[in-house]
């Protein structure tokens, strides 16, 4: 499994949910769609649930020149091919363009794959090349031996692409194509992060059903009661999206095992075997949602037929794959899906846009842009380092940030509003001992000291995600990062998986950290204290005349280098009353819990650490976390582009100083496999 495997769709509806099983079954995977019928949220999804990073091209394959690319740069060893225009209704309207995208963009796909010498394909077939098989005698269920005659151009594509495939392997029998027919796809990802977001109307019955009971259509028109069923409504055989994901690496597996040189072009139907008609699949969905949804029946769809029902004993037996999964367990996967995606991947208020890296687009880089339009509150925070690059409200600014990926990833940007990890704030000597070994971290600060998490710390990281949801109850949207940190990263032992939660309410930021070592990992444990640097300022052009008011004046003593003595101290108790910041520098770990903490204290209730006012004392700023200190600093060092000393200040909640070199607190920063460590941060405006 060296090569790639290429997805043509692969950020489609069934593509999606192949991808995800292709890399759970240790492929490599390379994805090409043209989103016209799709959307980029899917493959940030896809890296989510498969905690890694699968390369995207936004390439259409009528674009020779854009694909050839895509195999110069990855050494592919396979296609499986679902890049179509897939509506049957749809087809009988614009055929011309249906002909012209499927057909003809396959064969753009077979030159380029004959190119660059790769010989294997799994191509999305469809029942549908069968047309009505009742109108002969013992051909239902449907086996491939059925003679084909499909009803509709949508069809007439699929098979006149088998019969392109079909040629070029009679012309080099070194060709591997597996033909995929496949019935009538149903449910989604069990996770609830994938489903079915057909854009515009759907033209299937499960999302048009889901769409009715969330309120987005007003009926479910059932088309046609008068056919020869046993309620006269269409037989289908309605096979779960997993299952049928599963069978593109079935028939992957089959391919590989031919003898080196030989090739093979075969059909193999996936279905369940059993027909269900339109009323059962409404009757298993209705049950579902615990309640009846509004049909009509309507006139009969051009194209339809009676019964489309599978004789699957060939991939049973081939393939050795079979569905496992119900229409009821679909039925109910769908539903999870869509009420926690009731409008798919779209979100009002909600959008991204591409944030540069180096000149050129990547999708691995994106800012996220969440709004509140009657509170006038917006959030923006990018991939890179889990960013909050901009919070503002009413019109004005509240932090400081870069209009640009390539500011952010200047030496000089002082962490604007990053994610800081593995380890934030400072270990001293840049070295640590956990479980007799000892551990040698990056430099960075004063040649001797590890800051944040060192030369490559998570602030320079790009996470994955997010998933992006919004809970009409909370009135809050939820964008979800996650980070995979490999062993001896930064000098660092263990993978870590790291995941970052914004729960974004109007004039309210919540960040949520969690951290765990896989099971994967070779080395059992770690070091993890985690924060946000954002700096405030609060819509003012300076910090000097914010009036700040701190929970508590106790704070760390440190030497010259910043690092802890083990003793405290107090700061002026003017603090604790409020006072104007002016020239007055700070650069402290405030103490909120002397003792200390858990390794996650998410479970712990918000403590109020410092309150600011802007110098119009038109906004007020709270800070709150779980943590038991935190780093308060009125950013004198900042020097960098646009922004001098002074230009904002931080609060950055989280773990003591160098606590894994202290007896006394290195128990809340050492994380082990099987736990978890955690915390959480709150800003709230008003």
């Amino acid at each position: 499994m060296n090569k790639y495997i290429l997805v043509t769709g692969g950020a489609g509806y069934i593509g999606s949910h192949t991808v995800v099983e292709l890399l759970a079954n240790g492929y490599k995977v390379v994805i090409v769609d043209n989103l016209v019928n799709s959307s980029y949220d899917a493959v940030a999804r896809i890296e989510y649930i498969c905690q890694q990073k699968v390369p995207f091209f936004n390439v259409d394959i009528m674009d020779y020149e854009a694909l050839s690319q895509v195999f110069r740069e990855y050494d592919i060893g396979g296609v499986i091919h679902f890049a179509a225009l897939k509506a049957v209704g749809e087809s009988t309207k614009i055929p011309l363009e249906y002909y012209t995208n499927n057909i003809t963009g396959t064969i753009n796909l077979v030159r380029v794959m004959k190119e660059h010498d790769v010989k294997t394909i799994v191509f999305s077939s469809s029942a549908t090349v069968y047309g009505d098989a009742t109108r002969f005698e013992n051909m239902i269920p449907i086996p491939e031996e059925c003679p084909t005659g499909p009803t509709n151009p949508y069809g007439r594509t699929k098979l006149m692409i088998e019969q392109i495939l079909c040629d070029v392997q009679k012309a080099d029998r070194s060709w591997r194509a597996a033909i995929l027919r496949y019935f009538n796809p149903m449910g989604a990802h069990p996770s609830g992060l994938l489903g079915e977001d057909p854009l515009g109307i759907p033209n299937n019955l499960l999302p048009y059903l889901a769409q009715v009971a969330v309120g987005r259509r007003e009926k479910l028109n059932v088309f046609g009661n008068d056919y020869d069923s046993h309620d006269g409504t269409p037989i289908r055989d309605y096979v779960h999206v997993v299952d049928l994901a599963k069978g593109h690496i079935a028939a992957l597996a089959y391919l590989s095992k031919l003898e080196s040189g030989n090739g093979l072009y075969r059909e193999w139907n996936l279905g369940t075997g059993m027909g269900s008609t339109v009323f059962d699949v409404y009757n298993a969905f209705c049950k579902s949602i615990g309640r009846e949804l509004p049909f009509e029946v309507v006139g009969r769809r051009d194209g339809d037929v009676l019964n489309l029902t599978a004789r699957p004993t060939r991939a049973n037996s081939e393939l050795e794959w079979s569905a496992k999964l119900s229409v009821e367990q679909a039925c109910t996967d769908l539903w999870n899906w869509t009420t926690l995606n009731p409008f798919g991947f779209q979100l009002k208020n909600y959008g991204w846009k591409i944030f540069e890296e180096n000149g050129k687009s990547s999708y691995a880089s994106r800012l996220h842009t969440v709004s509140f339009p009657e509170s006038e509150f917006l959030v923006s925070v990018a991939n890179y380092g889990a960013t909050i690059q901009d919070i503002s409200m009413k019109g004005k600014s509240m932090v400081l940030g870069f209009d640009s990926l390539e500011e952010y990833q200047q030496s000089s940007n002082p962490f604007f509003g990053a994610t800081i990890g593995r380890f934030a704030n400072r270990i001293g000597s840049s070295r640590f001992s956990l479980d007799g070994s000892e551990y040698k971290l990056s430099v960075n600060e004063n040649n001797r000291t590890c800051l944040h998490g060192g030369i490559n710390g998570f602030d320079k990281q790009m996470f994955l995600g997010p998933v992006v949801t919004f809970s009409e109850a909370d009135k809050e949207f939820l964008l979800e990062f996650i980070l995979m940190d490999q062993d001896g990263n930064n000098g660092f032992p263990s993978d870590l998986v790291c995941k970052v939660k914004y729960k974004i309410s109007a004039g309210k930021v919540k960040i949520e950290y969690s951290a765990e070592i896989p099971s994967s990992s070779k080395s059992d444990s770690t070091i993890v204290n985690l924060t946000n640097h954002t700096y405030f300022l609060l819509g003012d052009a300076e910090i000097s005349k914010v009036h700040v008011q701190t929970e508590t004046n106790e704070i760390l003593s440190v030497d010259g280098e910043l690092l802890p003595t083990g003793l405290t101290e107090k700061v002026s108790d003017l603090l604790l009353e409020g006072v104007i910041l002016a020239d007055q520098a700070y650069d402290n770990c405030f103490v909120v819990e002397k003792n200390g903490c858990q390794l996650d204290t998410r479970k712990q209730p918000l403590m109020k650490h410092l309150e600011a006012l802007s110098s119009t004392k038109d906004v007020k700023l709270e800070v709150a976390s779980t943590e038991p200190c935190f780093q308060f600093y009125t950013g004198d060092g900042v020097n960098t582009e646009a922004f001098g000393p002074r230009s904002g200040f931080c609060v950055e909640p989280g773990r003591f100083i160098d606590a894994i070199n202290s007896e006394k607190w290195k128990s809340q920063v050492i994380l082990r496999k099987g736990e978890v460590y955690g915390s959480i941060i709150e800003y709230s405006f008003t």
